[in-house]
């Protein structure tokens, strides 16, 4: 993040002035319309006002929202739960960096066997528990309007799921309790995550590709407590293809909605905040959305 901040800041940004940070706590999410989600809500109020705020306090400008990752997905829900007068008052552009738009294979992977994110010399079986308790990974389970209902993400001995087949995936990995909250809680909002109205934002996503990202799990005997092979295909090494390209698809045929997405290949789903040719990209965007003739160089 430091050589993302610090090209910014090159182009004269400066933190609390023109430059707002919006963190957020990862362990929680959002749910389907009447359903309460407190921690999830209260940021998307909070990030509201930090909007506002960060207009109000240079002339009634508007503000570039930029998003990494599970971020993209709440700032989505920000537009949409807000009014399309509120969006053209304070919103100029989004800029989302790689956003999981319909959730990821790796998620299944996180449920069923645990997922250590590359931290060696850690049983994934320790973390398991903990990560199955996440309202987010959850949310970031592969929907079945992008990754379609025939599609095979996980197969076993005994049987073979697709995005459709979440509900029977966590009860036979022996998580039934999460079977409740996907269907009332998270089904919902990801089905209607990529809904027909869209925000009338123009938003960019800058996203990585080439990169092998887990898109079909085998598991054998043992079951899910053994970690599986794995076949890969295109993405980031984190989301796939597919869900990174879930705006575009959705969209497509949206001609009120301004929507531009740029590929870096090679580069993956964190390493995109510290890439050359992606901060290039962002710089170029920002400085074009506010008459920037400014040279800036990306910091690395």
């Amino acid at each position: 993040m430091a050589p993302l901040v610090e090209s910014l800041e090159s182009m004269g940004y400066a933190d609390g002035k023109n430059l707002f940070g919006a963190p957020y706590d990862f362990r929680y999410g959002l749910a389907g319309e009447g359903h309460p989600c407190e921690v999830g809500s209260q940021y998307l109020n909070d990030l509201a006002r930090l909007i506002q705020r960060a207009s109000e306090s240079n002339g009634g400008k508007p503000v570039i929202i930029m998003s990494h990752s599970l971020g993209g997905l709440f700032t989505l829900q920000l537009l949409h739960r807000n009014s399309p007068a509120w969006r053209n008052k304070y919103v100029k552009h989004f800029i989302s960096l790689p956003s999981p738009w319909g959730g990821t294979v790796q998620e299944m992977l996180t449920f069923a066997s645990g997922y250590t994110l590359g931290v060696p010399f850690v049983n994934p079986l320790l973390v398991r528990e903990e990560q199955r308790n996440s309202e987010s990974n959850m949310w970031l389970m592969p929907s079945p309007k992008v990754f379609g209902n025939t599609k095979p993400l996980v197969i076993t001995p005994n049987a073979t799921y697709t995005a459709r087949d979440i509900v029977a995936f966590l009860a036979d990995i022996g998580f039934p309790q999460g079977v409740h909250p996907y269907k009332t809680r998270i089904l919902p909002l990801a089905d209607k995550q990529l809904i027909k109205v869209v925000p009338e934002v123009p938003i960019t996503c800058i996203i990585g590709s080439g990169v092998k990202t887990p898109e079909t799990l085998f598991y054998g005997a043992k079951g899910f407590d053994e970690q599986p092979d794995i076949a890969y295909g295109d993405g980031d090494g984190t989301v796939n293809m597919v869900s990174l390209l879930g705006l575009e698809t959705e969209w497509a045929n949206q001609k009120i909605q301004t929507l531009d997405v740029i590929k870096i290949n090679g580069v993956g789903h964190t390493e995109i905040l510290s890439d050359k040719n992606a901060l290039e990209e962002i710089l170029r965007i920002i400085a074009r959305d506010v008459n920037c003739n400014i040279q800036c160089t990306p910091i690395r």
